[in-house]
């Protein structure tokens, strides 16, 4: 009969407890958690100071350089003046001037008088241009391009600068922002430049038409004008909203060199080669993108925040602030006479740079992949020392990676329910055309305070964690990541990097130290480890912040949950014990930020309400109806829909996805019959049939016509505007829409649009003509519009107006 376990002898239950012994003490890491000093005040002032300079480092970093004192018009003449700029500004932006309107031509008049006084050479290029890769529906316009030339003085041959803003404003507003602000800074800066010392190169001045409509204007100039042919340098201004400082945030390929010009002519321009790698990742373009890929070198400026005025009503001349034009102004100025003195356009260089505070770091791209490959393997070399020393344990590091980023997904989930939640409070956001309010600061923050309450309450789980595994778990994702981002996305990777590097420096002290237990006054070393992150992200986290919807904050949110990880253990001894508390305040104030968003939401004549109805006319069966595309009816549009009307898609609107609010209207005049189509057919090879349509507009206000053909399967080829275009080009993702192509302000003779079809082929043709009025007699006794409300932003939604269209059959023979 065996003995029982406490009648075993002592010298066998010793050796099993010396085993166990062994055993615990090679998975436990001797560093189990941070030792607190045994005086209170020393550990309450070293966490002072810690977050006092930590939160010193953000807010440097976030208030970025003031913008420059604007310039009086008594300045020297060859200053840049922000109030001779602001002269311009007023005639320019008084009022809309889309395109084809008596208003725009107003200010391309002034343009081309202005830079004749600058004694520029000017020509008016004046183009039919089509443009199918440029957008849905496939645009085609009539465009006139304002172009100057400054001449070198005394023959000199340097390199060229072409200075590039569009002088079009959107239908919805008067565009004194986008783009007024530029066109009037590059007038003054021409000025300027003739006043000044001599000419180095020749300065080309581009004011492009057609911006708004998928970039026709710089199209034309790229692709037909003999000046497009030469090499040099493109500064191109542009503007994203109505407020804020300037970002140059896209460099062409090889611009590295372009880069440092900026750093030593204009220091104070926020920049960053993430902003270029994730830009030109994105659907978004401007007049830049087809002049780089025309062959010029160059730089793409724009101011990005007031974005809840873009393309409306409130891009008034009174809300862009001198000191903007006075930056727009030094800058360009600065650059094109720096740029101008090089012989020659150097060779390409890509360079990765960013803002760390007030430094510019630049360094080649070539770099990025042999440093992620470099601080990812002393990471590893770290963990691997640390865990010969018994400081961790590899699984546990995995494990404390995991639940972190368990808990990060959790914040960042938090994240995309804020902007359904603040609908939920407030219905009226759900009236807004895009997920904008009038105080986006206090969203952002509600979100940032969710995340860090979430992240807390995880951390503080984590409380009993050792010290190395949790900061080594904090740094797995990012060493993932930046080796991921170097090679995919290199000019993205130093965001990941550097604050990978300050961590890793870090693990190496640490796992340097063996058994010594940490102090309070050690732990501020994890503040000087986070430098490059807090010099680096909060930046990068208010960009994307202002730039991105709100519906899409969780994309900074992830950012900053993958910041949380990195200063885990830091972030955790900061807080303490009162880490829960801090936690519930933080997610409690978050919550109150958006009631009180909600709450005090209200449309005014300042913050109208975006909201659009528009007539449309069906020519063929002489019968009409009310739509809209708003989300949310008031009592103006219900006036027009009535109070029984159907949520349904519109077969003629294709260009915007429905479903539409729509109603019978009073059925239209005599005089409304829309576009005339003549046609003519001759065979083709192969059995296909050559169809020859000349469209032309029944009223010289047209704003554009629809051309769509379906089925899109039976177009072989198009020609408009003297481009041929395979049909397969021409043909969208969605077969509802078969082939659509828009062209803006026809001429009163009308376009010639030829289809090849295949044989067998007999499409339908479906024509519509849009006009931003709606005749007298039809809305007689309907309210005007009230001052609470304006049309909806550019683009966003149905254009407002008169829409009348018919359809042609092409049958086959």
């Amino acid at each position: 009969m065996d003995a029982p376990d406490d009648a075993r002898t002592p010298r066998a239950s010793g050796r099993r407890g010396a085993r166990l012994k062994d055993r615990a003490m090679s998975d436990t890491p001797a560093s189990a958690g941070l030792e607190r000093s045994a005086s209170p005040r020393a550990s309450w002032l070293a966490r002072s100071v810690t977050a006092v300079l930590g939160l010193g480092v953000i807010l440097l970093v976030l208030r970025g350089s003031a913008l420059p004192e604007p310039v009086p018009a008594s300045a020297p003449a060859e200053r840049f003046s922000a109030a001779r700029a602001r002269e311009h500004l007023r005639f320019i932006g008084a009022e809309p001037h889309a395109l084809g309107t008596p208003r725009h031509a107003a200010v391309r008049d002034y343009l081309e008088a202005r830079l004749r006084d600058l004694g520029a050479e000017v020509q008016l290029q004046r183009e039919a241009v089509f443009a199918p890769a440029q957008g849905i529906p496939r645009p085609a316009a009539n465009v006139e391009n304002v172009i100057g030339r400054l001449r070198a003085k005394d023959g000199a041959k340097g390199t060229t600068v072409m200075l590039v803003a569009h002088y079009d404003s959107v239908p919805t507003g008067p565009g004194a922002s986008d783009n007024g602000a530029a066109v009037a800074s590059i007038l003054e800066v021409a000025r300027a430049l003739q006043q000044g010392p001599a000419l180095a190169g020749d300065v080309l001045i581009l004011f492009t038409d057609a911006e708004e409509q998928h970039l026709l204007g710089s199209t034309a100039f790229a692709s037909n004008h003999p000046w497009a042919r030469e090499s040099g340098v493109v500064l191109n201004v542009d503007a994203r909203g109505n407020a804020g400082p300037l970002l140059m945030f896209e460099v062409s390929p090889g611009g590295g060199w372009l880069v440092r010009r900026l750093g030593e002519e204009a220091p104070d321009i926020g920049a960053g080669s993430l902003f270029t790698a994730v830009y030109q990742r994105m659907k978004n373009a401007t007049d830049f993108t087809a002049l780089r890929q025309g062959g010029w070198q160059g730089l793409n400026f724009a101011n990005v925040e007031g974005t809840q005025a873009y393309h409306s009503r409130k891009e008034t001349v009174d809300a862009v602030s001198d000191g903007l034009l006075q930056q727009q102004g030094d800058t360009l100025l600065a650059l094109t006479r720096r740029i101008s003195r090089e012989p020659s356009v150097p060779e390409g260089e890509e360079l990765i740079f960013f803002n760390a505070g007030p430094l510019r770091v630049h360094y080649p791209r070539a770099w990025a992949v042999p440093l992620a490959v470099f601080w990812t393997g002393l990471f590893l070399f770290a963990l691997f020392r640390a865990r010969q020393r018994k400081q961790l344990r590899l699984w546990a590091v995995l494990r404390e990676a995991a639940v972190l980023l368990v808990v990060g997904f959790l914040a960042s989930s938090l994240a995309r329910l804020a902007w359904p939640l603040l609908k939920a409070l407030q219905p009226a956001f759900r009236a807004l055309s895009r997920s904008e309010t009038q105080d986006n600061a206090r969203f952002f923050l509600a979100v940032v305070l969710w995340v860090m309450a979430v992240m807390g309450v995880g951390l503080f789980l984590r409380r009993r964690a050792p010290v190395m595994e949790l900061a080594a778990g904090g740094c797995v994702p990012w060493a993932v990541v930046s080796l991921a981002i170097s090679i995919v996305l290199p000019g993205a990777s130093a965001l990941f990097l550097w604050p990978l590097a300050g961590m890793v420096l870090l693990l190496l002290w640490l796992s340097g130290r063996a058994t010594q237990p940490l102090t309070p006054w050690h732990v501020p070393l994890w503040g000087l480890a986070a430098l490059p992150l807090l010099l680096l992200l909060p930046d990068v986290l208010a960009t994307f912040f202002t730039v991105l919807p709100l519906e899409r904050a969780a994309v900074p949110s992830d950012l900053l949950m993958l910041a949380i990880c990195l200063l885990a253990p830091g972030w955790l001894w900061l807080a303490g014990r009162g880490l829960p508390w801090a936690s519930g305040g933080a997610l409690l104030l978050g919550l109150g930020l958006l009631v009180s968003l909600a709450v005090g939401y209200h449309f005014d004549a300042r913050n109208p309400r975006p909201t659009g109805v528009l007539y449309l006319v069906d020519a063929d069966a002489k019968t009409a109806s009310w739509v809209s595309s708003d989300a949310v009816l008031n009592d103006w549009t219900r006036a027009y829909l009535g109070s029984g009307p159907k949520r349904e898609a519109v077969d003629a609107l294709p260009e915007v996805k429905g479903p539409f609010w729509i109603s019978p209207a009073p059925a239209p005049g005599d005089d409304v019959w829309g576009p005339r189509v003549d046609s003519r057919t001759a065979a083709g090879e192969g059995g296909r049939r050559k169809v020859s349509l000349h469209i032309t507009p029944s009223r010289p206000d047209v704003a554009f016509v629809d051309v769509q053909v379906l089925p899109g399967d039976a177009v072989v080829s198009a020609r408009l505007a003297g481009q041929q275009t395979p049909g397969d080009a021409l043909r969208t993702r969605n077969a509802a829409q078969g082939v659509l192509i828009r062209y803006w302000v026809p001429s009163s003779e009308g376009f010639d649009l030829e289809l090849e079809l295949t044989a067998s082929g007999s499409p339908t043709v479906r024509l519509g003509e849009h006009v931003y009025a709606v005749p007298a007699p039809v809305t007689a006794g309907l309210p005007a519009r009230p001052e609470d409300t304006m049309p909806v932003p550019f683009g966003e939604g149905l254009d407002e107006g008169m829409r009348v269209t018919r359809t042609v059959r092409l049958d086959a023979p």
